[in-house]
């Protein structure tokens, strides 16, 4: 049986759950898989970008499930509002679960993540807004940039200090922006 990209993605999976990002090895999976490192390369380029698989597919399924559930939302505001509200219960759940060394080190990883699955749905939801009248007219990427941009920047922070809870300060924040 030849060993699927998928398969090697769920295996790091598993050994990320047991073990943390820091000390899941490609022999580890390798091992566990009965495979050589060599067939790992053939599907990776290493440790990191299975990990930026298993991110890019967590934040697919999430983007739809979230879509789904902010579309009953009755205001374009609303659904910002339930985004960025989930994207830092998310973040720190994730933090929380991975500790804030390994987390910070990943950050690029779950940024990039996040700009490709929520940043959509945010493009979207702004640009609904504008087109309503809710949000002020202006450019949708900038606006939907800088708004990532804080939710990042502030998820960094709660990194540094998970008592930090300005939740509500930044969301009111970012209506006063797309406003």
């Amino acid at each position: 049986m030849s060993t699927t990209k998928q398969q090697i993605a769920e295996a790091f999976e598993r050994q990320l759950a047991r073990v943390g990002y820091d000390r899941t090895t490609l022999d580890d999976i390798a091992s566990e898989l009965h495979i050589s490192k060599k067939t790992i390369y053939v599907h990776f380029d290493g440790k990191r970008d299975i990990y930026a698989h298993l991110v890019a597919g967590q934040a697919a399924r999430e983007k739809m499930r979230l879509a789904a559930a902010v579309a009953t939302l009755p205001s374009y505001s609303a659904r910002v509002e339930a985004l960025v509200s989930f994207v830092l219960q998310s973040a720190r759940g994730h933090i929380n679960e991975t500790g804030r060394d390994e987390w910070i080190r990943e950050y690029e990883i779950a940024a990039d993540a996040f700009r490709q699955a929520n940043g959509e749905l945010l493009r979207e939801l702004i640009d609904a807004g504008m087109e309503a009248g809710e949000f002020a007219r202006g450019d949708v990427v900038f606006a939907e940039r800088m708004i990532a941009a804080m939710v990042l920047d502030y998820v960094k922070w709660v990194n540094d200090d998970p008592a930090i809870d300005h939740d509500s300060e930044l969301i009111e924040r970012i209506y006063k922006f797309l406003t």
